[in-house]
């Protein structure tokens, strides 16, 4: 039997590990033979000692602000989307506001079109099967608040006002900002809720809530990707411009563990091998974003008994090749005894790395699609299937 020794990345505290061993632990306990041991390190990472003195204006900026590409395909356009949405739920309904009466002509007399869908919105009965979605992606508990703020917002009530017959682009844009206004919700007094991390998730829930408000699929596109596609790209890919507070309280302790390890990297590994020498062999290493570059460290400097490395959205191999990784120059190979490394990476998560060209021979990379845009990504790995495959072909 394995023992899958997992190590979290940068900026993650308690609750966030015990979600992400929790999924961890579920996915390897369908595999034959293996079992899981925790190796969370938090406890040593960053923080504001002094709570931010050292931060002009620290008190005055911590509130957040917000902030023409290629025509888009669907789904690049649909992860731009979330990217914005995810900061601004509204803003897809703000958009559709802006097209108006204009659109079409109504008889006199008639309802809007978008009337039966403002009141679907209202009063729609949560089923079990949308409840369950809810609970998984961990917004059940904010679900009826958002759907007070998003129904009960100007932006809702003039989009739908000025609906035309064909409301699919409606239905789905109240679908997205029910979802998005909830896992802002939860975000905002803990981390991201798994529906952000999870593409799939995040697609079903929006279906069924799509069929809630009176509709057969989902939507993705139309008016408004016609209009603002190559906008939303942009937009998206701009979004992260904060206040000098807020981006301190969001960078610590994320890029402040970072700075840490540079620092004083050497208690965090002592931590790791402790936690390794307490497993049972034959031993694994799962390490994401920061802790993958950690385990590299760690088994270039000494020889462990370490079967196989799995680094999942990390840095490790670019710090090699700009010199900048503590345990080996840039020039020199991975010594005889480092284990067999298996690399995961995402093209969407610009944190992660590729290191076959880097070590030659040394490492097996895996490309995967996490469809989250950055930096939803980063975090998104647990919940694709292919990231799992790729694991478990290596464990047999």
């Amino acid at each position: 039997m394995s023992t899958v020794v997992f190590v979290h990345g940068t900026g993650v505290r308690k609750d966030a590990y015990r979600e992400s061993f929790e999924r961890v632990s579920a996915a390897l306990a369908k595999l034959d033979g293996v079992s899981v041991g925790t190796c969370y390190w938090g406890h040593l990472g960053s923080e504001l000692h002094a709570g931010g003195a050292s931060i002009p204006e620290y008190d005055r900026t911590r509130a957040l602000e917000d902030g023409e590409a290629a025509t888009a395909t669907d789904e690049e356009y649909s992860i731009a989307l979330w990217g914005i949405l995810y900061e601004d739920p509204l803003y897809e309904l703000r958009v559709l506001a802006v097209r108006g009466q204009a659109a079409y002509e109504r008889a006199p007399g008639l309802l809007p079109p978008g009337d039966e869908i403002a009141r679907r919105g209202m009063r729609f009965e949560v089923t079990p099967k949308l409840r369950l979605l809810l609970a998984s992606g961990g917004i059940d508990r904010e679900f009826d608040a958002a759907r007070t703020a998003v129904t009960g917002s100007a932006a809702y009530r003039i989009a739908l006002e000025g609906a035309p017959p064909a409301l699919a682009d409606y239905r789905a844009a109240v679908a997205r900002a029910l979802i998005a206004e909830a896992a802002a919700r939860v975000a905002r007094n803990d981390a991201a809720p798994p529906i952000a991390h999870d593409a799939g998730l995040r697609d079903e829930t929006e279906r069924l809530l799509i069929e809630a408000l009176g509709g057969l699929e989902r939507s993705i596109g139309g008016w408004v990707k016609q209009q603002l596609g190559g906008l939303v790209l942009r937009i998206a890919t701009c979004k992260g411009m904060r206040q000098r507070g807020a981006l301190s309280d969001a960078s610590s302790p994320f890029a402040g563990d970072i700075l840490l390890y540079q620092a004083r990297g050497q208690e965090i590994r002592k931590f790791i091998r402790e936690q390794l020498t307490n497993a049972a062999p034959p031993r694994v290493l799962l390490a994401h974003s920061l802790g993958g570059i950690a385990c590299v460290d760690l088994l270039v400097a000494e020889a462990l008994d370490v079967k196989l490395l799995i680094t999942v959205g990390s840095q490790a191999p670019f710090l090699y090749e700009i010199n900048a990784l503590q345990s080996l120059p840039y020039g020199q190979p991975l010594p005889p005894h480092f284990p067999r490394w298996l690399n995961i990476y995402d093209l969407r998560d610009f944190l992660s790395y590729k290191g076959a060209a880097i070590f030659p021979g040394r490492v097996k990379d895996v490309k995967v699609d996490n469809k989250e845009p950055f930096h939803w990504s980063h975090s998104a790995y647990w919940s694709n299937d292919n990231v799992w495959k790729a694991i478990a072909e290596e464990l047999r």
